[in-house]
């Protein structure tokens, strides 16, 4: 199971439209370009990491929806109690695989900037309780060359197929 929040999970941000006071999902976008990822996730006890990289965005993945953020972090990831907050949404995380994670989450975010900001509870080993946080930050950096756009809308074209 990947522990550090993806590059998908970066993938959230702005404009969050408010919708029913509790959903089954939400939806973010963001402006396409070059964006700076600063991600941290803890296991106390068990797991620390960090990462940091830059990443091109493209127009086709400016828009994105919780539950394919939460499957980004790991195939058995679902959201749950999806509710609109200021400049985004809460939702509770709940992750099922080898490791399994139950966080209250949240996502604030404007057209260049996000922030995702989880905090809970895993089960390591089967039975070992764990408390769990992961951190999100990320910013507009500028704009792709035309190179980084064409690799990441031919990436794209493959993963639609």
């Amino acid at each position: 199971m990947r522990l550090a929040l993806s590059a998908g999970i970066a993938l959230m941000a702005a404009c969050a439209a408010a919708s029913a006071q509790q959903a089954k999902d939400g939806e973010v976008e963001v402006l396409p370009g070059k964006w700076t990822w600063k991600q941290s996730t803890t296991v106390i006890g068990f797991i620390n990491s960090k990462d940091e990289n830059l990443e091109c965005l493209i127009p086709q993945k400016a828009k994105v929806k919780l539950s394919e953020l939460a499957r980004d972090l790991d195939e058995d990831c679902t959201v749950d109690k999806v509710a609109p907050i200021p400049d985004g949404y809460s939702f509770k995380l709940i992750c099922k695989g080898d490791l399994p994670i139950r966080a209250d989450a949240t996502l604030a975010a404007s057209d260049r900037s996000m922030v995702i900001r989880a905090k809970g509870s895993a089960t390591v080993m089967g039975f070992i309780p764990a408390s769990v946080s992961a951190n999100a930050d990320a910013s507009l950096a500028g704009e792709c060359t035309s190179e980084e756009i064409a690799k990441e809308t031919e990436r794209w074209r493959l993963e639609q197929q």
